[in-house]
């Protein structure tokens, strides 16, 4: 996977439980943007006590912001099957979309995040981001 690119899907992957994919989304958080692990899952945790991810029906949007990271990245990660149980008000996730967002980023960047932001409130859309397959997309830019 290029690192270069703002957008990383990760598709249908097989993950049991919320531990597994936040150590996998820990693991891709830190290789591309360079945050410490124990940062990642610390402002995880702060974000979701703040209010609720979940941005639609199985969909968790969590979200945050640090002058640590090297570069920002947003990671899609759809899921073969979903979590049934992620916390107590959210189950049956089956897309799980991370921004992570550099302090003081380019306004071009923040723009295409915005953009994409503001298509995932759209069903259908959504619908296509939990089912993409795996596929060569250059990292779904061109989808995105």
């Amino acid at each position: 996977m290029r690192n270069s690119q703002l957008f990383n899907i990760y598709t249908r992957k097989n993950f049991s439980s919320k531990e597994e994919v936040l150590s996998f989304l820990e693991s891709e958080g830190h290789k591309l943007t360079g945050i410490d692990s124990s940062e990642f899952k610390t402002k995880l945790f702060q974000r979701e006590e703040q209010g609720s991810i979940e941005i639609a029906p199985g969909v968790l949007l969590p979200h945050f912001e640090s002058s640590s990271f090297i570069k920002s990245k947003v990671l899609i990660l759809s899921l073969k099957q979903a979590i049934q149980h992620w916390s107590k008000e959210i189950c049956n996730v089956k897309l799980v979309i991370v921004i992570l967002l550099k302090t003081e980023e380019k306004k071009s960047i923040k723009q295409a995040i915005m953009e994409f932001t503001r298509k995932l409130a759209d069903d259908k859309y959504l619908n296509k981001l939990m089912n993409l397959e795996n596929k060569n997309r250059n990292e779904g830019d061109d989808f995105l």
